[in-house]
């Protein structure tokens, strides 16, 4: 075997045989104060991602008001198969992040850069079979979702551009996902920041000032994918410290990718979970509401559009104790790895209980950005009434869930991640409404919160307090190689 091949350890690791790790010059993620070096990794991601979901809910806004309620209906509709493309390209990128980040924080770089090399053509790949797919399955798709025959032609509009640039989107991903595992979060910003930013001029240009309708938001999405690609090459090709991309790697590597797919699988449960969470409240309404489903569907996806927003600083949070943990979890610095966790939970906790005040008790205002139309808006916040009541909770679960992504625990991270969505939401939403009617999709999101959160929690105090303590972390060249 020659000294650039990776292979498996005892640890169930990605590693080089060959040269041994260098670690000369510590990383500051190993050695600064772990509240500090949390917020500096997540507060430049969570600036990229509220800017890059600020052009979701301007998206909602400029095509409720500029084209229409069916507009907006439509393209809700079609939403789970955004969500499943995204969910593909997050499980590449996120586990591809897992390995990059504990490889990086041993000393490995050499070993980081092939997995990073590897992924590359793994990503592209994968964008170009799962665009061609959908594309030929997607009216059977559609029927599947049970869409409402008002919405079909619309949904169709807007989805072809989008599967256009389905493999530049996987590998702009990864080229992101790497600047972020290698420390770099500001790269990152930069990329998802021009994108959103091109999104929206070009989403009130081809709407309201060329009157393009559904179309124009497609294209405008294209259009911006397609520049914020553009920056991300040339930051990976003249930027400081990158990844190196070494023609030798830039193959496939069935050991990299079943490693990959094996870390970012709860992450694809998880985004997916979204994704089906979406498609069966969608086929739920339309089941049990009658006359209502095409109201019902339109509020259910300005109430998305809104949490996605609010969410995503809780994502970035997420993210930032992934890359942390990851690093010194791949130092063997169990304590840091702790104390991360920790950190992550109460900062997110924060966040996740004004988003459950303001969306339980003053919704209104949120909703009136998208609309005048009082019915669209009374719906919508009986809606997040009910569905936020327990969202103040959902921080400690998702932190329990990232840490083990960001250990290398694939079987601990996806089992939490696919119990809650998978076990209990889903089909809570399918048989509550049997006995309380429509609002039974509703309640199912407070029920799983209260019961997901706290087995989550427990199973996670169980594993630090029980099984990680017993790891004896196998050194080399003063880092661990778990």
């Amino acid at each position: 075997m020659s000294n650039t091949d990776l292979t498996f350890t005892a640890d169930d690791d990605l590693r080089l045989n060959e040269p041994e790790a260098d670690v000369s010059d510590p990383h500051p993620l190993l050695t600064g104060a772990i509240s500090t070096q949390f917020v500096k990794l997540a507060f430049p991601i969570i600036i990229a991602l509220l800017i890059n979901g600020l052009y979701s809910f301007v998206d909602a806004v400029f095509i409720t008001r500029g084209v229409g309620v069916n507009a907006m209906a439509s393209v809700s509709a079609v939403f789970p198969i955004s969500m499943f493309i995204i969910s593909v390209s997050a499980m590449l990128g996120s586990g591809m992040a897992s390995i990059i980040s504990r490889r990086l924080g041993s000393g490995d770089k050499q070993g980081a850069s092939q997995v990073f090399c590897s992924s590359l053509v793994f990503a592209m790949s994968l964008g170009l079979l799962l665009s061609v797919l959908i594309y030929l399955l997607r009216e059977p798709i559609y029927t599947l979702l049970a869409l409402p025959t008002i919405l079909l032609a619309d949904a169709d509009t807007y989805l072809l551009p989008i599967l256009l640039v389905t493999v530049v989107s996987f590998i702009s991903g990864t080229l992101t996902e790497s600047f972020r595992a290698s420390g770099k979060p500001m790269d990152m910003m930069k990329v998802m920041l021009l994108g959103s930013a091109l999104n929206v001029t070009f989403d009130a240009l081809f709407i309201f000032g060329f009157g393009w309708g559904v179309a124009g938001a497609a294209w405008a999405t294209v259009l911006a994918m397609l520049f914020s690609f553009s920056l991300a090459v040339r930051l990976q090709l003249c930027g400081k410290d990158r990844l190196k991309i070494v023609p030798q790697y830039l193959r496939f590597d069935l050991n990299v990718h079943k490693r990959v797919l094996g870390l970012g699988f709860p992450i694809f449960l998880s985004h997916s979970g979204f994704a089906f969470t979406i498609a069966v409240t969608i086929f739920a309404v339309t089941k049990y509401s009658g006359d209502q489903a095409s109201l019902l569907i339109s509020a259910h996806g300005l109430l998305i559009r809104s949490f996605m927003l609010l969410f995503l600083p809780l994502l970035g949070m997420t993210i930032a104790l992934q890359t942390l943990a990851g690093f010194n979890y791949g130092a063997g610095q169990l304590a840091r790895v702790k104390q991360s966790l920790l950190t992550a939970i109460a900062i997110g906790t924060v966040w996740t209980t004004f988003v459950t005040l303001l969306l339980v008790l003053r919704p209104q205002w949120l909703f009136s950005l998208f609309t005048a139309d009082l019915a669209l808006v009374e719906t919508a916040s009986g809606i997040s009434s009910i569905v936020f009541i327990g969202f103040f909770s959902v921080a400690a679960g998702m932190m329990c869930s990232a840490i083990f992504q960001a250990m290398g625990k694939a079987l601990p991270a996806m089992l939490l991640e696919s119990g809650r969505t998978y076990l209990l939401l889903l089909p809570m939403i399918l048989l509550l409404p049997s006995t309380l009617g429509v609002d039974g999709i509703w309640w199912a999101f407070p029920l799983t919160d209260a019961i997901g959160v706290t087995l989550t929690v427990l199973f996670t105090w169980y594993y630090f307090a029980k099984r990680l303590e017993k790891i004896k972390p196998v050194l080399r060249g003063g880092n661990t190689g778990v």
